[in-house]
Formats: C-alpha cells, sequence, structure tokens
C-alpha cells in the first residue's frame, strides 16, 4: 500500500498524462489541489472523469493548516503557468525554488515537465545534492529526460528523431498543443520572432504571418489516446482551417506511453521506499 505525500509541479500541457495516470490507478488515494489561476482545466477534465478532488488554499498548505494522514497515499498537486515557458533559464530557476519551498512538506515529487528549452537539464542530479526527497522527471526506455511535451507523447529522444525526419517541417500538434497552440508556441522559440515584428494587434494573426514566413504549410496530429477525442479534432479542424495548413496523422505506433507510466510508477516507488 502505497503511503505518504507525493508532490506534482505540473505544466498545463501535460496535465492529460497526469489525469490519465491518477485515474488509472485503482489504488484510493486524495487528492489535492493547490488554488492558482492555471488549475481551471485540470478541474474540468478530472470532474468530467467523476475523480474525486479538493481545492485548498496555497498558503494554507505551504504553513501547515491542511491536515493530511501520512498513512494514507496523498497527491498534492501545483499547476503553474504555461507562459514560464517563454524564458528556460527563469523557468528552470522557479522549478527548483518551488521544490525547495516543498521541503518538509512532500516525502516526493514527480515534475510534469520536459527539459523544455534547458538542453541537458536533468534536475535529478540537483535536487539529489540540495532536497531530502526524490524528484521524478519524464524518462525514454533508455533513462534519457524527455525534451519537451511532444517528446513524452512519442516515448523520448528516439521516438522525437523519427517524427521530426518523418514531418519535417509540421507543427506537431498533440492534444495539448492543439488546444493551446497560441499560447504554446508563444511561450517558445516562435513567441520571440514575434517580439521583432511589427504587431497588427492580433495576436493570433502575428502568429499565423509568422508561421507563413518560416515556411510552415502542414501539420501533424498526433493522437496520445489520452484526451476528449471529439475536443482535439475540433481544435485541430479549427486550427487547421485558420492557418490554411494540409493535415496529417501520425501512426498510431508511434505514441509511446513509456514516459508517463515510469514517472508515476516511480513516484509511487519512491513513497514505498
Amino acid at each position: 500500500m502505497t503511503k505518504g505525500r507525493l508532490g506534482v509541479i505540473a505544466c498545463p500541457m501535460l496535465e492529460d498524462e497526469l489525469i490519465a495516470s491518477l485515474d488509472e490507478d485503482p489504488e484510493e488515494k486524495r487528492i489535492i489541489v493547490i488554488g492558482t489561476p492555471y488549475n481551471d482545466s485540470l478541474k474540468r477534465k478530472m470532474g468530467a472523469k467523476g475523480m474525486k478532488f479538493e481545492e485548498i488554499d496555497e498558503m494554507d498548505f505551504m504553513n501547515g493548516w491542511i491536515d493530511i494522514d501520512q498513512e494514507k497515499y496523498n497527491v498534492i498537486i501545483k499547476m503553474n503557468s504555461l507562459g514560464l515557458h517563454a524564458e528556460p533559464q527563469k523557468l528552470r530557476e522557479f522549478i527548483q525554488d518551488e521544490l525547495t519551498m516543498l521541503s518538509g512538506r512532500v516525502d516526493a515529487v514527480g515534475l510534469y515537465y520536459g527539459m523544455c528549452g534547458n538542453y541537458g537539464w536533468d534536475i535529478t542530479k540537483w535536487s539529489e545534492e540540495k532536497l531530502p526527497f526524490r524528484v521524478e522527471v519524464f524518462r525514454d526506455c533508455k533513462g534519457r529526460v524527455c525534451d519537451d511535451c511532444v517528446g513524452v507523447a512519442v516515448g523520448g529522444l528516439d521516438g522525437y528523431k523519427e517524427l521530426l525526419k518523418r514531418y519535417t517541417g509540421m507543427l506537431l500538434l498533440t492534444p495539448a498543443v492543439a488546444t493551446n497552440w497560441l499560447d504554446f508556441l508563444s511561450a517558445g522559440e516562435m513567441g520571440q520572432g514575434l517580439k521583432i515584428m511589427p504587431s497588427s494587434g492580433d495576436p493570433k494573426k502575428d502568429m499565423k504571418d509568422l508561421l507563413v514566413m518560416c515556411g510552415y504549410t502542414s501539420a501533424v496530429q498526433i493522437d496520445t489516446g489520452l484526451e476528449d477525442r471529439a475536443e482535439f479534432d475540433k481544435c485541430t479542424k479549427d486550427l487547421v482551417d485558420y492557418l490554411g495548413f494540409k493535415l496529417y496523422q501520425a501512426p498510431a505506433d508511434m505514441v509511446d506511453r513509456g514516459p508517463m507510466d515510469r514517472i508515476y510508477e516511480e513516484c509511487k516507488r519512491d513513497l514505498s521506499a
């Protein structure tokens, strides 16, 4: 039986993976969502699946005012802003600060992020020196940290390379990217391009113009199987229609749940150690 406090620090782009792991795990658990402005999608999706959870004030949790039975399995989720990806170094420092503040409040942490522009970043090495608990990240079958949310969906580095080889120069659409495409692209390298372009006053149009300028004409849909398929298809169609892109479908065998399953299994193992 798993017992203790599992902290989860998560990006909205990887909330589907977190929700699926929690929902598929039959073990009884208390799911606590720390109140932030970035929880709406997470709560909506968990509610749609009939998952029980409670939302608490962040300061109440940090001050130890929430009674948590450490003899039972508790999952404490903190969702962060997607916009943190805009500056990888600041994201890295922010995550390290958040982990440090969790000392004494959790017994292990699942970090639902990829490297997100911090190439070569493996925060587990830092955490082993600085923290009293283990931190788990998304890894491929060879133990390498996944680059980003797309890399997580296709099993890590090897799958990512194959995806880019087959669909060179295309927009890669996981369910999370299709739903949050403007925020996602604006927080990455494309967002840096927007900063040097004259603005029309319409961020959506500016991003479309930038994608065209960069030579994008097509997108590939990557069905992870974790989403509401009807919503995924609608968001994808709306996007490619707006951009005027041709749409391709990645084959099902390119999707690999390995990183998603491994991070959750390792987190539970850490609590049981």
